[in-house]
């Protein structure tokens, strides 16, 4: 097929959707991804650091097309419930992970004061990272030293964690079960938040969609989300 890019339209197209396409308007804003396709029909990406691929589509059809070039060592995020069926039918997958989408637009928090206190994690906290989320010291090692990983501490004790994705969502957040229902995860988001404000970029996070208690943080905080679902589907092998 060949390749189209028509960046003014495809955003319009994604921002029909905000909510729900904004993990891939931002990395397509910030140069993030490679773009394989974008047009008013179709846009599908590919995240430059991970190799993630993203798919958003009013035509089917040309969906259907698109992803026979998909490589299936890599997972593959699909917006919307018609195409992710798509997708499964059409590639199968062993894993699939609805999601809803959560989305920042206001103004940035008062800076948070008092504990816990927040600062990047270091390369030496790696296992202790990994132990609080669910990836290994290699991945955690890797969050570190891109500087994505910030440590939640009560004194010199670390209390918790929170960082981006590779991909440029929020998440990785923990906190440890002894230090829970103090206000913690609440602070931790609106430092993240505000460190993202700073930074120009658009604070956003996906929310696995059964997750009762995340949801409820991010409305407390203010964010928006998403009336659809995206989809992260993967491949074992």
């Amino acid at each position: 097929m060949e390749k189209k890019i028509d960046i003014i339209k495809a955003l319009e197209f994604l921002d029909n959707d905000y909510l729900l396409n904004a993990s891939v308007i931002e990395p397509i804003r910030t140069g993030t991804v490679e773009i394989l396709y974008a047009s008013s029909e179709c846009v599908y990406v590919k995240d430059k650091l991970t190799d993630v691929y993203m798919i958003v589509a009013n035509d089917l059809e040309l969906a259907d097309e698109l992803l026979n070039d998909y490589d299936a060592r890599y997972p593959l995020v699909a917006h919307g419930d018609a195409l992710c069926e798509l997708a499964v039918n059409k590639l199968g997958f062993d894993s699939n992970v609805p999601c809803y989408q959560a989305v920042y637009r206001k103004e940035r928090f008062p800076d948070v004061l008092g504990e816990p206190t927040m600062r990047l994690m270091r390369e030496d906290e790696a296992k202790e990272a990994a132990n609080m989320y669910h990836f290994d010291e290699e991945s955690a090692l890797k969050h570190i030293r891109r500087k994505m990983i910030y440590g939640a501490y009560s004194g010199d004790e670390i209390v918790g964690m929170i960082g981006m994705h590779m991909q440029g969502s929020m998440g990785l957040l923990e906190v440890k079960e002894k230090f829970r229902r103090r206000g913690y995860a609440e602070k931790m988001e609106k430092f993240l938040i505000n460190k993202l404000l700073f930074k120009g970029l658009v604070p956003y996070c996906q929310v696995i969609e059964d997750n009762q208690a995340s949801l409820a943080l991010q409305r407390k905080l203010g964010l928006e989300i998403s009336e659809n679902k995206l989809y992260w589907l993967h491949k074992e092998n």
